[in-house]
């Protein structure tokens, strides 16, 4: 019942996205929600390291939340930049703004001991005095991350913290890295579904949609990872800039996986993003990820 990659639908995904280019996505980037709430947060507290950090740290806990994810990232920025920059006080605003706003409630507890041990580390230090050079060596920062947590370096929010301290860091300096193809996809809802949409992922037993997403979250996280890195590699997108264009796609998608509405919701915020009608392979690539909708 494991879960396989389509390798001819790695083939027509990489070449979709390797025409679609690197700058395309960047500009997708540009609009993401969450680099608004980075270069937010920089604009009233003016300390790169500050807002590198705050990035990490709340990316490390940002699962189970309450909200979409856009929502609790502007949420966030806007109560933290009536902070001060402190590394001393860093923490504790941080767990002031979670009891506060309730919007990332489920296991609370638990992702404020994470966010402790964290802080019990030196890499804090790093990240709040000198972040620049972590940004030389963003593999070190996602290597000592893992290391400081004793998690797997995979896991979703760790690769996350990375994507987030990318973008924490561009909104900071107007210094965008460049991202290595090493550090995987974050897998989580929107890019597990899109495996299955897409059929770059499928199992040979016959089962509900809703039950597929479950297995890839739970048991076949490394297939989801194995599947986009060769998309990555082909396509020449690093997998977290490529997160940003699945992102996209996937914000209208939905457990019951209604093609038609998914199509026209995507095609009418491609129209808002770019404001213009998509082009033709735009329009195929999204043809081409929801075709086993």
């Amino acid at each position: 019942m494991a879960a396989k990659i389509n390798y001819e639908r790695v083939e027509i995904l990489s070449e979709l996205i390797g025409k679609l280019g690197l700058e395309t996505i960047y500009f997708i980037e540009e609009k993401d929600k969450q680099l608004e709430a980075m270069r937010n947060l920089y604009a009233k507290t003016g300390h790169v390291g500050y807002v590198c950090l705050l990035a990490v740290s709340n990316a490390l806990i940002s699962y189970k939340l309450s909200v979409k994810g856009e929502e609790y990232w502007l949420t966030f920025s806007k109560e933290l930049s009536k902070t001060k920059p402190s590394l001393n006080y860093a923490l504790e605003n941080i767990v002031r703004f979670l009891r506060k706003h309730r919007l990332n409630v489920i296991n609370l507890e638990q992702k404020i001991n994470r966010l402790r041990r964290l802080y019990s580390s030196n890499i804090v230090h790093k990240i709040f005095n000198n972040p620049e050079a972590y940004a030389r060596n963003i593999v070190k920062l996602w290597k000592d991350i893992s290391e400081a947590l004793h998690t797997d370096p995979k896991s979703k929010t760790i690769v996350f913290s990375i994507k987030m301290f990318y973008y924490a860091y561009y909104a900071s300096t107007d210094i965008r890295i460049r991202l290595p193809m090493e550090i995987p996809i974050p897998v989580d809802f929107r890019v597990s579904i899109i495996s299955l949409t897409s059929g770059l992922l499928q199992f040979k037993r016959s089962m509900m949609f809703s039950d597929k997403v479950k297995l890839l979250l739970s048991k076949y996280g490394d297939a989801v990872r194995e599947a986009w890195n060769e998309v990555s590699e082909r396509a020449k997108v690093p997998p977290l800039n490529l997160d940003a264009l699945i992102w996209v796609f996937g914000r209208n998608v939905t457990l019951q996986c209604s093609k038609e509405k998914i199509v026209r919701k995507t095609f009418e915020y491609l129209r808002e993003l770019f404001d213009r009608e998509p082009d033709t392979l735009m329009k195929k690539l999204v043809y081409e990820f929801f075709k086993y909708c």
